[in-house]
């Protein structure tokens, strides 16, 4: 699971900004929104509030472009345009097997270089001292490599600059490297960063395929909970393309779908509502459309722990809805899934019923600077918050800050001062 993660120099971002994931233990309230761990206790959920192009999105992509790294696949990692630095910086602190790591990372997006990643264990006692262990650093402009096994430590200023150590220099007789390699990889695969404007069903038809299994289940009672219309909802294998090929061609183009064969396959995504069943992508509404699709990334992060992050939760979903897949991570059942999520919805700014105050997090812009901060940072000293405020009459006050304050009527009034009407 997911404690800290930083990023410096990335697209919006010029400043370092932190994201902490670490539970603050002297609040008790809402104990079953931590996972406790000896080595870190872990949020299990995080909501993100700012204003449009205040850097929701971009911190998304920054995690999204870090799995990426850790996962060896083609990424373009973009500095800020409006910083003389090409140098972006990423970071991250994580749970791993009851263990906890580090690992950050320097890239030139100028030279297309790696220019310094650094490893280690961070071992916590119990009076919350950090040890640190080093695996292995390397900073190739200053020259400098060490790790703690002899023979990496030997050969460290032989890999590329064009990668990571972990996949430019072959693990096979460097244990230390194959396991932090090990560990990385399963990290990053745990990872999952979804938009709710172009989420794809593929991952629920998956589990689908398999009517059988537990997931399935799991996926049918998600769906009945959000459309309470729909009886059944099941993947139709038997149907064949001249059996759904008669639906107008055009509704393809019209989702979005590129691929005839990946249209066909949706279709078999069936709904069953007073005994008939309708292909779902065709007869459902959006909202429900989107839960079937979340579906499948919500029970597998739910059962095989990870942290799954999702742009706009808010999109198509009633509110309720979002209460209700925030209460499956928030609960004492859950001990391995996060859930970190941008909105706008001002109804789950909620720490009555919903939230602890740490869980609660803004973005803000002044000037060309992006910054992102807690609710844990507003207490009731400095700003009269207290665990049974209302957070929605001091949100919408702008008390918070992150707040848009658009001035439409404009529009309206242009000709009040002079334009005439054609």
């Amino acid at each position: 699971m997911l404690l800290k993660f930083k990023v410096e120099n990335f697209k919006a971002f010029d400043k370092e900004v932190i994201l902490n994931l670490e539970a603050d233990l002297r609040t008790k309230k809402f104990n079953s929104n931590v996972a406790h761990n000896s080595q870190g206790n872990a949020l299990k959920s995080i909501a993100l509030y700012g204003p449009n192009n205040t850097g929701k999105t971009c911190f998304l992509d920054a995690i999204r472009v870090y799995q990426e790294v850790l996962l060896n696949q083609n990424t373009k990692i973009q500095s800020n345009v409006f910083s003389k630095s090409t140098v972006t910086k990423m970071g991250a602190e994580f749970l791993w097997e009851n263990k906890r790591y580090a690992y950050s990372f320097s890239y030139d997006t100028k030279q297309e270089s790696f220019l310094e990643e650094h490893f280690y264990q961070i071992e916590v006692d119990d009076y919350g001292n950090r040890k640190e262990k080093d695996s292995f650093y390397r900073n190739v402009v200053m020259h400098i490599s060490k790790s703690s096994d002899k023979e990496l430590n030997k050969i460290m200023h032989l890999s590329s600059r064009d990668n990571i150590m972990i996949h430019s220099l072959d693990t096979t007789s460097l244990p230390l490297l194959a396991t932090a390699k090990q560990i990385l990889k399963s990290f990053a695969k745990k990872i999952n960063v979804l938009s709710m404007q172009s989420i794809s069903p593929s991952k629920t038809m998956e589990m689908l395929k398999n009517e059988k299994s537990k997931e399935a289940k799991q996926i049918l009672k998600i769906i009945q909970a959000a459309d309470l219309d729909i009886d059944d909802f099941y993947y139709d294998r038997n149907l064949v393309s001249h059996d759904i090929f008669d639906y107008d061609k055009n509704d393809m183009k019209d989702k979005n779908f590129r691929s005839l064969n990946q249209w066909l396959d949706v279709l078999r995504l069936v709904s069953v509502k007073k005994g008939k069943s309708l292909p779902s992508i065709i007869y459902d509404s959006l909202g429900t459309r989107k839960i079937v699709a979340l579906s499948g990334y919500l029970i597998e992060c739910l059962n095989r722990g990870g942290s799954l992050f999702i742009d706009e939760l808010d999109s198509g979903l009633h509110f309720k809805l979002s209460r209700s897949i925030l209460s499956l991570f928030n609960n004492s059942v859950n001990t391995q899934a996060q859930l970190i999520f941008t909105t706008h919805d001002a109804s789950l700014l909620d720490i009555r019923t919903l939230f602890r105050k740490e869980q609660i997090w803004f973005t803000d812009r002044v000037d060309e600077q992006l910054f992102l901060y807690s609710l844990s940072a507003f207490t009731a000293e400095n700003s009269g918050i207290r665990l049974d405020s209302s957070l929605y009459d001091h949100y919408s006050k702008g008390l918070f800050g992150a707040l848009p304050d658009p001035t439409l009527i404009d529009v309206l009034l242009t000709n009040q001062v002079g334009e005439v009407d054609e």
